[in-house]
Formats: C-alpha cells, structure tokens, sequence
C-alpha cells in the first residue's frame, strides 16, 4: 500500500482511499469483482463471516439469528485466527450432535470428524475431536491413534464457549501412515471416525488389531471380529503371540479379508440363498484362503492365519450379526465352536464351547456333551483363563458321571475392574462382566416355546442341529450369583427360567443342607469303615483345611461329634489344639459355624487344650509349645507360618479333610509350575509326606491327581475330589431337573404356580438323601474294583486302549497308566489306586450313559419306573409330565450307566458286549432284567444295611458275590435280549423260576453243588454274616442255570423243580460241574485267556441243558420228584447209549488221570468229547 486517505464526515460510515503500488513489468492482475468481493469480506466482522458461513452450510434463514446469539462469539481469538466461518460452521454440526452421541454408561459423549486440506501429504489426514467439559489429555488420545498405526504429528486444541451451555473442545489432530503407502483417504474417513469414536465410549478396546480399520479400511466390529477370533486362538495357549498375529493379518491383507468374507458367507442372515448355496460359497472361499496362505512366507504368519482359518471353519454359531433393543449391533462378541474339529487344541477337547469378548470381559464356556452342567468361574487369569477353566472341567466330568449331564465348566475375567479397594465397586464390575458372558451364551443357544418347538435365536445362522440345553452354577467367586444369572435367563424369555443357575432365592440352599460336606463324608465313613472304625462313634484325630464360616469345611467339621481337630488354616489363620476333647471342640466349632461371620480368631481361646492356640498367618514366627509339637511330630521351636502349615498337612493324624481353596498335595514328581496354583506353591508338600490314613475332598483340586496317586500307593486312603465332593452339582442336577419337570406341571395346569415354591421346599430333605445315596455308591463301586486288585489290570488296559482308539480318553492328561507300565504294573502285582479306578469309572458311565441315549433301550417301558424312582416322591403324581420330561431319555441313561458301572465294574459293558455280540439296548435290558428275575437288587440292599454289624471284608465279599451271577445271568438274558423282548417280558418269564428253585434250595443241586454252596455258606458265615442272607446269596451261583431249566422244563411240560433235579443229575453223571468248577479256577489275566475259558463254559452250559433235553425226552416227569429218581433217569438213558457214553467217561477220566491237574487245553479236549455227545443226543 502505497498510501491510503480516510475521509470523514457526519455518516456513519467512514471511506478510506487505498493507492497499492505494483512493480513494475511482472506483476498479477487481480479480477476486480473478485478483489471487490475480497474486500468486502474483510471488511465484515466475524459475526457477519459465522451468519453467512450457517447461511452456505444450510442452515435455514430464520435459524441464523438464535444459532448465531448462542454461537458466535464462542469462537475464541485462537480459533479465529487458525480457522475461517465455513469451518466453524462445520465444527458447529458436530458440536450440535454431542448430545445424541455416546449410550449412557458407555462412555463420554463425543464426536469425531476425519478430514484432509488440500495442502496435507498423500500419507496424511487429520481428525477434530469434539467433547464437552474438560480438554482431553493427550495421553488418552495418543495410544488410541498409535494402535490405528498412525503417528500424530500435530495437534491443535481450542476451546468453545457457547452461551449458557457446557464448554467444548475441539482437537484437531494432523497424523501420518508410517508405512509410506499412500492412504485412499476415503476408504479410511468413515471406519476411522467410527473406530476412533467407538475405543472413546468405550464399545471397543484399543489393541494392534484396530491398525485393520487404518490398513485394510475395515470396520472397527470386523476388526473386533478378527481380535475375538484371535484371543480365542490366543486362549489355547499353542498359538504365536498376538503381536505375531497382528503382523500376519497387516502382512497380508488378502487373507485377512478374505477371512472376513468366509466368516461373513457363514454366519450373515442376509446372505439369503439355500443352505446348499451357503455351504458351496463356504467351501469356494476356503479354497481361496488355501491358495492365498501358499504364498504365506513366514512359519509363524502361516501358523497363526491358518489356525483363524481353521477356527471360523470350526464355528457353529455367533451373535455378531444380532441387533440390542436399539436396532445397534450387540456390543459383545460370541462364538460357538465344535473344539473336536480343531486338530490343535490341547486335550480334552470339549463337545463345544462358546467364547465371548467384550471390551470390558472375555470367557469361555466348555461343554462336554449337549446335556452339560458345571459352574462359571470369576477368573483372575486373563492370558489363560481357557487353561484354568479346562483342568477344572477335567474334574467336572468326573464329578458329573453320577448326574444326568456331562461335564461344563465356564470362566471370565473382568478385564476394567476399578482400582481401588472398594469392593462394592469391585463387585459391581463383576456383575456386569457376568451379565455381559452370560449375554454372550443366551445370545446363541436354543430356546423352547411352550408348545415344545424349539426356537432359534434371531439373526443367527447355525452349523449345527437344536442345542436349547444350558444351565449354570456358582463357582469360585459367582456363589451368590445365582438370581443375577436367573435374572438374565428371564429377560431372555430361556425356557428353562431359574433352573437355569440352580441354587437361586427358589432354590436347594447347599451350605443350609450341608450337601457338599455331607457328600464328602459319606466317602471318609467308607474310608474308616473298611478300616474297622465308625467314626460317628469312637473318636478319631483330624487336621483340615477352611475355618468354620465356611460350608464345605464348616458343615463337615460338625458331621461327627467323634472329631478331635488337631488344627486347621485358613487364609488367615492357623488352629491347633493339641490334645482335643471331641466334646467340647464340637460344641465350640458349632457356635462359630452359626455366626453371621467368623474365624478362627473368635475360637474361644480358655476351650483349647494346653499349649494350642490361634495364630495369624501374617505373624513373622510362632513359638512352638511342647503339645504342639508332639501333636504334630516335630521337634523346632519357632517356625513361620508357612512351615507350620507344612507341619500341619504332614501331621500323623488319622484324617486330612479339604475344605478350601488351594493345591496343597502333589507328586514328588511334578514341579510347583506344573500344578499351576501359585499362591499355593510355598505351603505344598508331596504325596508320600502325608502321614494320615484318610483323605477327604470336600474342596477341588485340594491334591494333584499324580499326588493322590502317590498317597495311595504309599498305602493312603483316597478317593479323588470329583468322587468325594460330587453332592453338590448333583444336588443342582435334581433341582434343575425337578424345576423343569414342576414347570411342566405348571404349564398343564395340574400345578398351580404359588404351590411351585412351597413343594421345591418340602423335597429337600428327600433330594439330600437321593444324593447321598450316589456318594454311597460310586465309594462301594471303588472298593469292589479295588479288591480285583491287579487280576483286573488286563481288562482295564483294554478297555483303556479301546477308550483312546474311540478318541475319548487320554492317558496321560487324565494321569492313567500307558501300556508300558501296565506291563510293569502286572509283572509286580501293582493295581490301579482308587483316584485311577475313579477316573476310568466316570469315563465307562458317561461313555455308557451316551450309548444308552443313543439306543431304543429308554424306550421299553419298564424303564418307566426308573424314571418314577429317580424324582422325590412327591412329585410321582405328574408321571404323565415324567413320559415328557425334556431329558427323560437322558435320565434313565445317567440312572441305568451309575448302576451297571457299579455293581459291576467300568470294563463290564464292553467285555458283555463283545462276549454276548450284543448292542447296547440288550445289555441294559439284559442286566435289568437280570438284577429284578433274580431279586439281586433286594440282595444288594440287604448286604448295604449290614454297615458296621458285619465286617467291611464280609460285606465286600458278598457284594463280590452278588456282581458274579449279576455278570453271568446279564449275559445269558443279553443272548435272549438280542431278539427284542422286552424287560417286563423277560421278567415275567423267568421270575417265577429263579423263585421256584430258590425255595426248592439245595436239594434240586448236585453233591457236588451242595458241597460247593455249604462251602461257600461256611466262608460267608465265619466272617460273621447272618446265615440266612449268607445262604440266599451263596445259593444264586448255583442257580445261574435256571434260565436254561425254565426254558426247559417249558419245552417238555415238566414242573421246574422236577426239571431241576434231573438237571443237576446230568450234570454230576457227566461230571458238568466239577469241569466248569475247574475252568473257573484257572487263573487268566489275559483278555483272550478269559475270552476262552468263558466260551468253554458257556459251551459246557449248552451241553449240559442238550444232554438233559435228551434224557428228559426219554423220561416221564415223575422221575424229576427226587434225586435218586433223577439219578435212576439218568443211568436209565445212558444205559440206552452205553458205548458213547462210555467212551466219553474213560476220555475224560484219562485227561483228568494224566497229572498236573486240570488245564485249559485238557478241559477244551473233554469239552470236545462231551460236545460229540450232546450233538449225537440232540439228533436223536
């Protein structure tokens, strides 16, 4: 400006005259309209630029005058200077939109706009931050934008001051692609301001796996997508790291889209077409990603992109295409995988489990079967939390063998718990991690409509057929979860509404009945019973593990009044009283137990005995009186309370029972690391330390499995925590199982709804005593299989081996032999412990139990009763709900699988099978029928009410006896079986024959049978049996052919009896008895051996009953009214074929004349001899 001249006057308007002066030549020649417009603009001031600006941005005319009054001036000096009007106007938009930004509880509300100017680099864009209130920290913004992958290189913040309206900030920040590529910025603008937005409010979290949006331009729930499906892969502990993840999904974006695209092809209700056409775009685009994974050139990339591949091809279901109330998409992630189909997950490998991400919780739910039930778990382990949840489902589906699902186990971990020590905030997170992983489960599992139809959740596509069964427990850190579980069940409308987390307000109270204690004692009463102690009655000493608030130890430290507690710990505290009074330590623990909140501090310390005492674990040492020391049998004067705790556990008391949390036992063998509870690492000692004689789990994991092994071969009393402890979810079992048999009723209208309470009250003691009644069992089916001792190893093997070849079993992660030292185990005379029995027991009963649902055999009607049987017997009035009970098959499945298992052993399914050819709906029909035809089960029960009147080797050895004619007279009913007759049918057959010749006695048997059974009356009788039940019983062995003689006696028309004696003659003239007496007596450990020998029997059998058709035939039926009748028809007939039977006598009197006894190729010779006969008899 060369010069300029105002000119001034009485208007209000002032005209100054510019002179601009140019150089002269080169010089732009400005447009004057242009320049006059210029000039103009900077002569407005910014009010007039902010009206004009709203004007150009659409706001309407009548609209400028009240945006401008609230707006305009607060822009302040800073922000006018940086930017011009159209972008405030701009700005203003996004600053309007504040308020409808953001759902409440999720964040701050905030907008996010992306943008370029004209003079950024194609490696740059930038974005405006928008939030009311405070300026946002820098700190908080950079982290964010450094997991996009994206490097800030400016930022510009200014604050907006709106009038009578909260303050705004704007931060403008300018970023750049660190990669040197060029960034199409509109792929990026829209998921970038969605990703940025959704981190901010707290929708998603901020990892590596948001560097997608940026370099892929993905959407921020695509790359959520991808982050779930790569944590899950994290989870299994086998995958690379996530950072080798991230590089291999950035490295090669084919892949990663196409992953996207495949999972999408699956899964997209939108997607529309037949399940044809989606199958054959699945498997188009799977071919795709194996040709793009061929150019994969690191291990670890192709390691980690084929097993994301593999796990979306696993997938049966998700919720990622459902909508919330809001029409939004959910703001959590599931997926439910079939884990069988993925070849690389550690083992055992569930039937499916479902796994959930959120930004503020992740988890996963591992079932064993479609009928699975297990608790879910606070965890506190978020790098392994899968592996936590797996080796307790290990345990789970032991523990679940004796109800009627398998084993499920689920676990979370909040990932935003509060800092600080609030809990009620700490709690508070919990719940909403817990209602977020239970969302997680609802979102993707069946539903059953009131007709029965079952409902597939919305918007979900599934790989798999109906799933509708899911219910849950408490778990470690989820006890009084239950209602907040019931109450998400209900807002998902779930069928079975609060039998869906058992244990609720209408529910059985498990601490009130002392369940899990009581379950746990039924085992340690077993444990002393064998031992020769009741210890209901004669003191005993014991050291635990709990203090008395809690259930599990609480209730059973008050089961006996005999207790004398030498010491206990908890987390706390450690109680030792040296010299007991089982009296008065009774009466003392149960005033702690019925406080509202106790420890063992309150212990009335003038009630001890001299020199005990309570101590605090935080106490540097403890000074150690005489008592104490004796007590526990150690000789230092000050220990710190880790050692005494070690004392404690090694104390020589007669009982150790577990009632807390931790691993306290192991192998001397395995590392603290291999245990994997660390805060329990300093206290742990090894198994052959222990120095009591019993072992009681009421608590999980209390002993390594290799420990407890150790324990037992060092002569230990032990059982494992699944066997010991199972009352509890066996309890829930009932309950839910109860719940949807009364909601049925309910439903029908035979049950009015406010009777549904009162009634699953009345039935608690009832159902407490159907549970303990399994505990009782499962520990009698052990000491049967324990006194098979080692001759039973053979068997077991093979039925290990043909476990493993099923793929149902792995030896080494359930802690079993392998063949190797099976080998070893038989060359020394080494039997299973009771935990291996334990182990292999659950697997023969789930095993068992999913052939059975699998075969016809729950649909004979006999099975009927069972089903009556297995509910209180409040509830027979709605038999016709029972018939329609939703896991009515499964039920008489679990009920059927605990009672063959038990009686007679884990390997007795497969070998009745093999031996009978038979399937499994004429086993179980065929072992039914045998228990009722013969009256075993009364047998059994009588032989169960002589606890501690008769001696534990008594009892076990009529049990023994009992389980021997079960097996036989289960294998002749399974050949009849296999024609399809039914329980009833056989039962009404053969009844009233086992009857009629159990009344006969032995005066229809042979002298060679009667010598036998005085024999075996004598060995039952001087161990202290009553005479009468020892006779009953000694009598049943014999009568295993009544079968064969009602069969018959029907043929020829004689009376049974009549039939019997001239059975029984045959038998002794042909020397029958003494052959297959002899066969039995052969000792054969091997499969085949026995394999042989039964098949010689059974041929004996047959040869027998021909012979005796033959002679019956010839023989009028008066000659069956006594023996020496019988013996005269019988000397009558083979006077009538002299030079046969002859000959068969002097070959079988040779064979039995050559020395060395009897053998198996000597009696196969004389079987071949007889059998030459009995083929000649039967032809006539």
């Amino acid at each position: 400006i060369s010069a300029w001249y105002p000119q001034l006057s009485d208007a209000p308007l002032v005209r100054v005259h510019y002179i601009i002066g140019v150089t002269p030549g080169d010089h732009p020649v400005p447009d004057p309209v242009q320049l006059e417009a210029d000039v103009a603009e900077a002569g407005r001031g910014w009010v007039d630029r902010f009206e004009a600006g709203l004007r150009r941005s659409g706001v309407e005319e009548v609209s400028v005058g009240p945006v401008s009054a609230k707006w305009a001036r607060a822009f302040g000096a800073g922000y006018r200077d940086r930017y011009d009007a159209d972008e405030a106007a701009v700005d203003l938009q996004f600053m309007t939109r504040l308020n409808d930004t953001g759902a409440p509880g999720e964040g701050e509300p905030v907008a996010v706009r992306a943008f370029r100017n004209p003079d950024d680099s194609r490696l740059q864009f930038r974005f405006k931050l928008y939030r009311r209130g405070s300026a946002v920290p820098l700190s908080d913004v950079l982290p964010i934008l450094a997991d996009m992958g994206l490097k800030t290189l400016e930022e510009y913040g200014n604050a907006i001051r709106p009038l009578g309206d909260t303050e705004i900030h704007i931060h403008e920040f300018l970023m750049e692609d660190p990669r040197g590529e060029a960034l199409v910025f509109d792929d990026v603008k829209g998921p970038f301001e969605d990703a940025f937005a959704a981190v901010w409010t707290g929708r998603n979290e901020s990892d590596g796996f948001n560097r997608l949006v940026v370099e892929l331009g993905v959407e921020w729930r695509e790359a959520a997508l991808i982050r779930t499906l790569a944590h899950y892969r994290q989870q299994t502990g086998l995958d690379p790291s996530q950072t080798v993840q991230e590089e291999a999904l950035r490295e090669y974006p084919d892949v990663a889209r196409a992953l996207l695209s495949l999972f999408k092809a699956k899964f997209e209700p939108a997607v529309g077409g037949s399940a044809d056409d989606r199958a054959s775009a699945v498997a188009e685009l799977e071919g795709k990603i194996a040709a793009l994974l061929q150019e994969v050139k690191s291990l670890d990339h192709d390691r980690a992109l084929r097993r994301i591949a593999a796990l979306i091809g696993a997938i049966k279901r998700t919720n990622y295409f459902q909508l919330d109330a809001d029409g939004q998409p959910k703001p959590h992630i599931a997926i439910k995988i079939a884990s069988r189909e993925l070849e690389d997950l550690p083992l055992p490998k569930p039937f499916r489990e479902i796994f959930v991400w959120a930004p503020h919780v992740e988890g996963v739910h591992l079932r064993f079967g479609p009928v699975a039930r297990g608790g879910l778990r606070w965890s506190d382990r978020r790098d392994d939390f899968r592996t936590e949840v797996l080796g307790l489902v290990k345990a789970q589906q032991v523990k679940n063998a004796v109800i009627v699902p398998v084993g499920s186990k689920g676990g979370f971990y909040p990932k935003q718990l509060p800092r600080t020590t609030d809990r009620e905030a700490i709690q508070g997170e919990a719940i909403r991690a817990y209602r977020t992983f239970l969302s997680g489960l609802l979102d993707i599992t069946d539903n059953i409509a009131a007709d029965g139809s079952v409902v597939r959740p919305a918007n979900v596509v599934a790989w798999e057929q109906d799933d509708p069964y899911l219910v849950v427990a408490a778990d470690k850190g989820t006890a009084t979860f239950s209602d907040i579980a019931n109450g998400v069940s209900a807002s998902y409308g779930f069928w079975l509404g609060d039998a869906f987390a058992s244990g609720g307000s209408v529910g059985y109270d498990h601490k009130g009945m002392g369940i899990t204690a009581r379950g746990a004692w039924e085992a340690v009463k077993r444990h002393f019973r064998e031992m020769g102690k009741d210890i209901q009655t004669e003191p005993f000493t014991m050291v635990g593990v709990g203090d008395m608030s809690g259930d599990v130890f609480g209730n059973g430290a008050l089961l006996s009044k005999a207790t004398r507690l030498v010491a206990a710990f908890d987390h706390r505290d450690i109680f030792i009283d040296p010299n007991p009074d089982h009296v008065t330590g009774w009466t003392e623990r149960k005033r702690l137990f019925d406080l509202p909140r106790s420890s063992w501090q309150d212990y009335d310390k003038a009630l001890i005995s001299e020199g005990g005492g309570v101590f605090s674990r935080s106490a540097k040492s403890i000074q150690l009186t005489p008592q104490i020391k004796a007590a526990l049998d150690i000789s230092d004067d000050v220990l710190d309370p880790i050692s005494l705790i070690r004392a404690i556990l090694k104390a020589p008391t007669e009982l150790l029972y577990l009632g807390g949390i931790g691993t306290y036992v192991k192998s001397p063998a395995e590392t603290d690391a291999q245990v994997g509870d660390k805060g329990t690492d300093a206290l742990r000692i090894n198994g052959d330390e222990l120095r009591v004689k019993v072992v009681g789990e009421g608590a999980n994991l209390g002993f390594t499995q290799a420990g407890r092994i150790v324990f037992g071969l060092n002569g230990g009393r032990i059982n494992t925590d699944a066997i010991d402890n199972s009352a509890g979810v066996d309890t829930s079992d009932h309950e839910v199982n109860i719940k949807i048999l009364v909601g049925s009723a309910v439903t029908n209208g035979v049950l009015p709804m406010e009777e549904r309470a009162p009634l699953l009250a009345s039935m608690t003691d009832e159902v407490g005593l159907k549970v303990l009644a399994h505990n009782y069992d499962q520990t009698l089916a052990l000491t049967l299989q324990q006194a098979e001792g080692a001759g039973a190893l053979d068997a077991q093997q093979r039925f290990m081996q043909a476990l493993s070849a099923r793929g149902k079993l792995d030896r080494k992660v359930e802690g079993l032999p392998n063949d190797v030292r099976v080998r070893e185990m038989m060359a020394s005379g080494v039997a299973l412990t009771r935990p291996e029995l334990a182990v292999l027991t659950a697997y023969a009963k789930l095993e068992l139990s999913d052939e059975i649902v699998a075969s016809s055999a729950p649909e004979d009607p006999f099975f009927e009763q069972i089903l009556v049987r297995y509910f209180p017997d409040a509830l027979a009035r709605f038999e016709p709900e029972m018939k329609s009970h939703r896991l009515r098959r499964e039920i008489i499945a679990t009920v059927m699988s605990n009672e063959v298992v038990n009686m007679c052993g884990p390997t007795f399914p497969d070998r009745l099978r093999g031996s009978a050819e038979c399937d499994t709906t004429a086993l179980i029909i065929a072992f039914e029928a045998a228990r009722r035809v013969f009256r075993l089960d009364q047998a059994w029960d009588a032989v169960s009410a002589l606890d501690l009147k008769i001696s534990a080797e008594a009892q076990t050895a009529l049990y023994r006896e009992i389980a021997v004619v079960l097996r036989r007279q289960t294998f002749w009913m399974a050949r009849r079986a296999k024609t399809g007759v039914s329980v009833q049918g056989l039962i009404d057959r053969y009844r009233p024959i086992a009857d009629a010749l159990q009344a006969e006695g032995a005066p229809v048997l042979s002298r060679f049978e009667q010598g036998r059974l005085d024999a075996r009356v004598k060995t039952f009788a001087d161990m202290g049996a009553p005479e009468d039940l020892v006779r009953s019983i000694a009598i049943m062995r014999p009568l295993v052919a009544a079968s064969d003689i009602g069969d018959l006696a029907q043929e020829a028309g004689w009376p049974v009896a009549a039939m019997a004696r001239l059975y029984h003659q045959v038998g002794a003239a042909f020397d029958f008895d003494r052959l297959r007496a002899a066969a039995g007596s052969i000792p054969s450990a091997d499969h085949f051996d026995r394999l042989a020998v039964r098949r010689l029997i059974e041929d004996l059998m047959n040869e027998q009953a021909a012979l005796t058709r033959a002679v019956a035939g010839a023989s009028d039926p008066s000659v069956g009214v006594s023996e020496d009748a019988a013996e005269g028809a019988v000397d009558a007939w083979i006077g009538s074929k002299q030079a046969a039977v002859e000959g068969v006598r002097a070959s079988v009197d040779e064979i039995e004349q050559s020395g060395s006894g009897w053998t198996f190729a000597k009696l196969t010779i004389a079987n071949a001899t007889i059998r030459d006969l009995a083929s000649a008899a039967t032809r006539g």
